[in-house]
């Protein structure tokens, strides 16, 4: 879970967004934004694939762990 939370605040600061302006992006209370980014709760499955597709990241990005990210394909266009 903690390279969800790592993952969660890369997203936040790719995107320079406050957690009440995350949470609204994704349909849901700050509160639980919260829980979610600190890994006071789990993140769902489903949660988990609407925020690689709010935030354009690749399909199970937020379950693989950063070992296992340096092979395949790149989806950063200045990277």
């Amino acid at each position: 879970m903690q390279h969800q939370v790592q993952k969660l605040a890369i997203i936040i600061d790719e995107n320079a967004l406050e957690m009440i302006d995350f949470a609204n992006c994704l349909g849901i209370s700050e509160r639980k934004a919260q829980a979610i980014c600190s890994g006071e709760k789990p993140l769902s499955a489903t949660l988990a694939r609407q925020i690689e597709q709010t935030f354009f990241k690749p399909y199970r990005w937020l379950d693989i762990e950063e070992s296992d990210t340096s092979e395949g394909p790149s989806n950063d266009l200045f990277g």
